[in-house]
């Protein structure tokens, strides 16, 4: 990804007008204050050095290591920390070290008492909780699972969408020493019911009556053999998995329901009723014990169990404060689904600084946004560009005065903060060459002529628009490549996006960018305690800084291993020695380079596996160029294809709603397709015109259909699933492929 030198003159302000007028954030330092995220911080002066076992025999490293950053601390290869096992609570009185996630909602409930803690306003019953009531509400959940029978070592399939309630039962789970897997409501039932028998469960937690009644065949002893404890064995003989009992989280359960589960089937109310009436018996877990299985989306076959222990999550909530210092009374907006690990663990982390949690879903978030508009908002690049074309659509409905204003002042912030980009060192087209001085001086003067329309935009626009939004200090995004005009479109209105990257396997953040060090484009520097090597993908040896490679990871949230898949496990530490093959492509800024602040930053550039090889011998990495295409207004999505042939090609899916805007705007029911084919080609030789010959694309397939969760061409974090969509548009594959050379 490279970003282009912004020039000075008010023409140049002009011509900026056309492609980044509405694609424009300011600056906003992210200090350490007395808030009180309850895990220490770890000063980058602490040096110890990595001891770690492979991983192959799924152990967790317990020492780990980690560096410095820019002017802070200069990154490197080798970067110290203290562990995620490790990981230790300072002590408050009357409450015990933290060993175990679960432990920390006691020094929670001790340190913000009645504070809010988390608000739930989209079931029924709407539920606020407080720090203590949530500690409270977990205890006696926990205790009331005991009294059904769980024990330490255990299994319980959790599945289910955000709500206080999920969490409750979530600590619960871990409290007692078990483990939950963990998986949403919209799973194909045959998906929730592998998991349910791989994961070995014995209790299951379902948040309502239809989740519940699409998984009574498996719970009878269907033709997968699972069967509930009201029935000692399958109606087919085929072997059982002994579920003792069954908790349902929202609403009252169906007869069917009912009649076929009988007293192995509770309400979440009948749960806490049941802990009240007992004591919660301790449980002795350490760092290494099994907190969950997250399952992997499975693009192929079934997916994979990923093992976390405590210690993995306690690194996240250790280190997540390098990055992010939320505050007691702040706020934050919680959207993603919990088992999905990048939402979940920030949101332990969110809890652990004392910020309140507002639990919002996709249909509701753009109003809870403005009802309780957050501080922190965590989510995917596809939310970003949702509010940005809203942002675009509002300004289209201005007059025409208002909206060349808007759009001219946008362009002049977007021109400002590029220019500011190079005065600072940040650019990254100066990550790998000495800055000229000629392109310093260029940019200074832009950045000194410029400013007082950046200061007008924040005022007049800017200010605005962010309240629209609804975020008012940070957006954490992640699960996905963010596209460098969004990244440009939210720093020109002064919103700050810390991206970052990471996997379910490594709990998952790996590396994020911070408030006083944004980097546009990367994903920042390494989490402390975490250390990345980029390497030869054939050869695994060590390459360069500045030159691509695999990026292999090792540190305390890297996964023990695959549950029941030692095949798998040893795949993914084939590199030994603690490993684990990311299987993403990238390179490392270098530190020397006259000029830069960047050195150690993490730019991506794809996937390992979804390299195109031309047959001329180039290799072409499909994500910077999906990104550019995806830039335009007209386009949602775009998936390259190409192996084999001299050229590339690209299944293009419009965007929907900008094609509805535009009919209204010209009075007719929609636009005509042949005009949308052409439409869209103008904009695919555009958006690529600058790039080099082999990344033009020669052909292009505008699909008819969208990509969806339900077809399996999405996951459910909206990315495109390569492999289903070729399987899904063969004949569009095919098709497209003749036209290639």
């Amino acid at each position: 990804m490279r970003l282009g030198v912004a020039t000075f003159t008010m023409q140049a302000v002009a011509a900026h007008h056309g492609t980044a007028a509405v694609r424009p954030g300011s600056r906003v330092a992210a200090g350490r204050s007395a808030g009180a995220p309850l895990l220490p911080h770890r000063p980058s002066s602490s040096r110890r050095r990595h001891n770690s076992r492979s991983s192959t025999t799924c152990q967790l490293q317990s020492t780990r290591t980690h560096v410095p950053l820019s002017k802070e601390r200069q990154p490197g290869r080798e970067q110290s920390g203290s562990s995620g096992g490790g990981a230790m609570l300072p002590q408050l009185a009357g409450t015990a070290p933290v060993h175990c996630l679960p432990d920390i909602w006691d020094r929670l409930a001790a340190q913000h008492g009645d504070a809010l803690a988390g608000v739930d306003p989209h079931h029924h019953p709407a539920e606020e909780y407080s720090f203590a009531r949530m500690a409270a509400s977990i205890t006696q959940f926990a205790a009331g699972l005991q009294s059904l029978g769980l024990s330490k070592g255990d299994k319980v399939s959790l599945f289910s969408e955000n709500s206080g309630r999920w969490m409750v039962a979530d600590q619960a789970v871990m409290k007692c020493g078990a483990a939950d897997a963990v998986r949403g409501v919209s799973s194909t039932v045959e998906e929730l019911q592998h998991i349910l028998q791989h994961s070995e469960s014995t209790g299951l937690i379902v948040q309502d009556a239809a989740t519940l009644d699409k998984l009574l065949p498996a719970l009878r002893g269907s033709d997968e053999g699972l069967s509930s404890s009201s029935s000692s064995s399958s109606n087919n003989g085929s072997a059982a998995l002994p579920i003792r009992f069954v908790v349902q989280l929202w609403g009252e359960p169906s007869a069917e329901a009912a009649a076929a589960l009988g007293p192995a089937l509770h309400r979440y109310g009948d749960v806490l009723a049941r802990g009240s009436q007992q004591a919660f018996r301790p449980v002795e877990i350490g760092g290494q014990d099994l907190a969950t299985l997250c399952y992997t989306s499975g693009t192929t076959g079934h997916p994979k169990g990923v093992m976390l222990t405590h210690a993995n999550l306690l690194s996240q909530l250790a280190n997540f404060q390098y990055f992010l210092s939320p505050q007691p009374g702040e706020h934050a907006l919680s959207l993603l689904p919990p088992w999905h690990i990048y939402e979940r663990t920030v949101t332990y982390f969110i809890y652990s600084c004392g910020t309140c949690t507002t639990y919002s879903n996709i249909r509701c978030f753009r109003d809870d946004l403005l009802k309780h508009p957050p501080d922190y908002f965590v989510c995917v690049p596809l939310v970003l560009d949702a509010l940005h074309n809203k942002v675009e659509a509002t300004l289209k409905k201005a007059s025409k005065l208002r909206r060349a204003l808007a759009t001219n002042l946008l362009a002049a912030a977007a021109a400002y903060v590029q220019a500011r980009r190079v005065v600072e060192g940040v650019d990254l087209k100066y990550a790998l060459q000495p800055r000229p001085l000629g392109a310093l001086l260029q940019a200074w003067v832009a950045s000194v002529l410029l400013a007082p329309l950046f200061w007008l935009c924040q005022k007049l626009v800017a200010a605005k628009v962010r309240v629209a939004v609804g975020v008012r200090k940070f957006v954490i995004s992640g699960g996905g490549s963010l596209s460098p005009f969004l990244d440009s479109f939210y720093e020109s209105i002064g919103l700050q996006v810390l991206n970052g990257w990471g996997l379910t396997e490594t709990s998952p953040v790996l590396a994020c960018r911070r408030g006083v060090h944004n980097v546009r484009g990367s994903v920042g520097l390494p989490t402390p305690g975490t250390t990345l090597r980029v390497v030869d993908p054939d050869t695994l040896r060590d390459v360069a800084d500045g030159q691509q490679g695999l990026i292999l990871a090792r540190g305390p949230g890297v996964m023990a291993g695959y549950y029941r898949d030692e095949a798998a496990t040893a795949k993914a530490f084939k590199a030994g020695d603690g490993w684990f093959d990311t299987g993403d492509l990238g390179w490392r800024a270098p530190a020397g380079v006259a000029g830069s602040a960047m050195a150690g930053c993490i730019v991506l550039t794809g996937r390992a596996k979804d390299t195109i090889v031309l047959s001329n011998g180039e290799n072409v990495e499909p994500q910077p160029i999906e990104d550019a295409l995806c830039a335009s207004p007209l386009i949602k999505f775009a998936v390259l294809v190409g192996s084999g042939h001299r050229a590339l090609g690209a299944l293009i899916v419009p965007n929907s709603e900008a094609l509805e805007e535009l009919a209204k705007e010209r009075g007719v029911d929609a636009v005509p397709q042949a005009e949308v084919q052409q439409m869209i080609g103008a904009e695919v030789r555009a958006r690529l015109a600058s790039r080099v010959r082999w990344e033009h694309v020669a052909a292009y397939e505008v699909l008819q259909d969208p990509f969806s969760v339900d077809d399996g061409t999405l996951t459910r974090t909206m990315k495109p699933r390569r492999d289903a969509i070729f399987k899904k548009y063969a004949a569009e594959v095919a098709r497209l492929q003749s036209h290639l050379r």
